[in-house]
């Protein structure tokens, strides 16, 4: 029987927790760019059935940056997320020209953004998608 030092797998656990944050700034904005854009991608595919790969990336872009720019400034975190929301109706609209489409797929968006944030939150400690919403200490 072997005595084990539960320090040693904490500590673990903890560089495996952080591994984003070991990231430069740029890798985290081009990471929180890819999965807007997937967010993006698969709500304009729900609403449209078809896909705008150019659009979502480029609707990444410019939300991401605006978030980053802002977030920069110093601002309370709400500013942070509600800046990018008249962007993005701006964008939605350029994109769908519906509001029928817009309507499904807005909500169908932010729903598949808050659960992607869930997953990379618990798992990867990352919190730069919906910086507002820290899923751990």
């Amino acid at each position: 029987m072997q005595i084990v030092d539960p320090g040693v797998f904490a500590e673990r656990e903890s560089s495996r927790g952080n591994m984003f944050n070991t990231l430069p700034a740029p890798i985290l904005l081009d990471i929180a760019i890819l999965f807007t854009a997937l967010s993006w991608g698969v709500g304009f595919y729900v609403a449209d059935r078809k896909a705008h790969v150019f659009a979502s990336l480029a609707i990444g872009c410019f939300v991401c940056l605006l978030g980053y720019s802002v977030a920069s400034l110093g601002p309370p975190v709400w500013v942070v997320v509600a800046v990018p929301v008249p962007l993005d109706l701006l964008l939605l609209w350029y994109v769908l020209r519906t509001p029928r489409k817009m309507v499904i797929a807005y909500p169908t968006i932010w729903l598949i953004y808050i659960v992607i944030h869930i997953v990379l939150s618990a798992f990867f400690r990352y919190d730069s998608l919906i910086p507002a919403w820290r899923l751990h200490s």
